[in-house]
Parts: C-alpha cells; structure tokens; sequence
C-alpha cells in the first residue's frame, strides 16, 4: 500500500469489494478514448476473472476518501523475443479532477514494484491513438515515468 504525501490518497490491490468502481473507471477510460464501450455486466465479469486468477495479472486502485480516484489493471505475459514474464499495462485511468496529482505516478509505481517482486525486469504499455486529445499529454506522462518508446501497435478484430 502506497500513502500520497497529502494522505488522503491509498494505493492498494482491488478485492471483491472493488468490482463495480473498477468496472465504472474502465467504462470512464473507455468513454475518453472513444472506444466501444462494453455493458457494465461484461466490465464487471472481466474485472472479476482477473481478480481470480492473481497468476494472470494485477488490479490496483487508488482511493480517496472512500471512492476510487484511480485504476491501473495488467497482465503477466511471455513472449519468446522478452526472456521471462513481462508486464502490460492494459488500463489506467485518473478521475479528471485528481489528474495532475501523482496519482497515475503511484500506480505506475505500484505495479513497478509488483513486477521486481515477481522477478519481472520489463513494463510496457500501449498507447492510445494517434487521434487522441491528450495523446502528447499521455505520452509526456509515460515518459516522466520512466518509459521509451518501442514502437507503434497494430491489432486485428476476430469476429
């Protein structure tokens, strides 16, 4: 558990009882990207299915006050060209009036310090579009944290 200097900020896993917060901040990030938006019922199974299998992957949430102010979700994966487990960041999010804070820095940092625990020496992350707002504002963020560029993504929808 990470304390913001203010303390009134707690970095900590998600549990059970985080479901329908992590679900709605995924929906949130969802809705900035302009990405399709899944039913908050699929959210929350997803959110579900990667707290129950801790091998697969983290959920963190960063709270203040009692409500979520923050989410961060990755997964563990192998690829043959990264000699052992590396991490994905696949969500983060930051409630727009706690941008700016260090709140999207303590979750970094967060699952940072999960990787080295788990002997993971390598985080990635894959940005939004190039057709994003906030694209130079995200990749400005990443970079503050430490990341570099690796090169764009592409993906192919299965039906």
């Amino acid at each position: 558990m990470t304390e913001a200097a203010a303390g009134e900020l707690t970095v900590r896993e998600a549990d059970a009882g985080d479901v329908e917060g992590a679900a709605a901040a995924v929906g949130s990030l969802l809705d900035e990207l302009g990405g399709r938006r899944p039913e908050q019922h699929e959210l929350e199974a997803e959110v579900r299915a990667l707290l129950e299998e801790p091998a697969g992957g983290s959920v963190l949430i960063a709270e203040a006050n009692g409500s979520v102010v923050g989410f961060l979700s990755a997964s563990w994966q192998r690829a043959i060209h990264v000699p052992g487990v590396y991490a994905t960041i696949q969500d983060l999010w930051v409630d727009e009036a706690w941008r700016s804070r260090g709140v999207g820095a303590e979750l970094v940092e967060a699952v940072a310090s999960q990787a080295r625990a788990r002997g993971v020496s390598r985080l990635e992350v894959g940005l939004p579009r190039e057709t994003f707002a906030a694209i130079a504002s995200t990749e400005s963020f990443y970079e503050r944290n430490g990341f570099e560029h690796l090169g764009p993504r592409m993906r192919r929808l299965l039906a």
